[in-house]
């Protein structure tokens, strides 16, 4: 499974984990440093003998805030990403509605059915704004207790275009990060909100223009990670010819290992850097594929060989050393590196000058 994770801030988050046809899209977003959270003594320890899953030890309030700053937006950017007919279903909510925190009854998503509000966000969002003077908040309406998670908030869709296969939006909060809430933030419980989308492929359209508009620059995410992967790769590379080495032969497959010797020989005699040596392998690559193309064409017309058997001729030919040198002096004039390169005594200029053209004509 390939894995990558991009922090955006100190309380927001966008991982991606890629599987085989699966990739899975999740931000996390920490509520504790913006948002307070009531905390009272459940009925657990009578309730849990009885129950056959069990009830948390707390009972919770999380503030209004949450759904109308936090989650409404969320609603609102699918819908104008997907369609206004495009619904986040409501599978689990439960409000708190009454006068005070000591004065309250509970509404599910079972009653707001009842009472004939659509068991979606768009229709919790009216709901609220109807009864807004009257509703204090909302509960943990569910406890996974394998898992040590209290749900809050349970809301998704799936089926939503071809590549996107579902949208999962969650509120909770995790016993098991405790004790890093009441050390950071002092706080007994730290609520989180998710975003979990899983698709069909991790660079779906659809799926970059729900990001933006949830004000995540993923455009600049990637971008970075790009650049930190090839730094990362650079500084590797320059410490060490044999990482330089084990580099080009994984990325230039066609390139035998006299090929990349030879590269390396001319890199380390002139003191040239990384990216004339990828520069050059590039070349030298282009040029053996083009010269196998060419070849089994040749070979096709004359119908002596099958093409698994011309391709390996070709591409088992070591080049030459003035091959060599002519792509080390067209990769530093690409570069603009100013440099007069040092080759064997034994390789012509001429010989250089004619696979310079070859190469210019690639």
């Amino acid at each position: 499974m390939e894995k990558f994770r991009a922090v955006m801030d100190d309380h927001i988050s966008l991982s991606i984990y890629n599987k085989k046809k699966r990739s899975f899209c999740i931000i996390r977003k920490d509520l504790a440093k913006s948002y307070e959270i009531e905390v009272d003594a459940s009925e657990a320890p009578v309730l849990n003998k009885v129950l056959n899953e069990p009830e948390p030890y707390e009972s919770s309030i999380a503030d209004l805030k949450i759904l109308e700053e936090e989650v409404f937006p969320i609603n609102n950017a699918f819908q104008k990403v997907f369609g206004a007919d495009k619904e986040l279903k409501l599978n689990s909510i439960k409000l708190a509605v009454g006068s005070n925190y000591h004065d309250y009854v509970t509404i599910g998503e079972n009653d707001l059915i009842k009472f004939d509000v659509k068991p979606t966000i768009t229709g919790l969002m009216k709901f609220i704004k109807d009864n807004k003077e009257n509703i204090l908040g909302f509960l943990d309406s569910e406890y996974i207790s394998e898992e040590g998670n209290v749900i809050y908030l349970n809301c998704g869709k799936k089926n939503i275009s071809e590549n996107i296969y579902s949208i999962k939006v969650l509120i909770l909060a995790s016993m098991q990060q405790r004790g890093f809430f009441l050390q950071q933030e002092h706080k007994y419980y730290g609520l989180q909100l998710y975003i979990i989308i899983e698709s069909r492929k991790s660079n779906d359209d659809l799926l970059f223009e729900l990001l933006k508009e949830l004000n995540i620059d993923w455009e600049l995410i990637f971008f970075r990670r790009k650049l930190a992967i090839h730094d990362w790769m650079e500084i590797e590379c320059e410490k060490n010819s044999e990482n330089l080495k084990s580099y080009l032969r994984a990325k230039y497959e066609t390139l035998n290992y006299f090929d990349v010797n030879n590269i390396i020989r001319v890199i380390v005699k002139n003191q040239l850097n990384f990216k004339v040596a990828n520069k050059m392998a590039s070349l030298l690559y282009k040029m053996k594929n083009e010269r196998a193309t060419r070849f089994q064409d040749r070979k096709y017309q004359e119908n002596l060989y099958q093409e698994d058997q011309i391709q390996q001729d070709e591409y088992s030919i070591t080049l030459k050393k003035a091959e060599v040198a002519a792509a080390a002096k067209l990769a530093c004039s690409y570069l603009g590196i100013q440099k007069k390169i040092k080759f064997d005594r034994d390789i012509s200029s001429d010989e250089i000058h004619k696979y310079e053209e070859e190469l210019l004509n690639i």
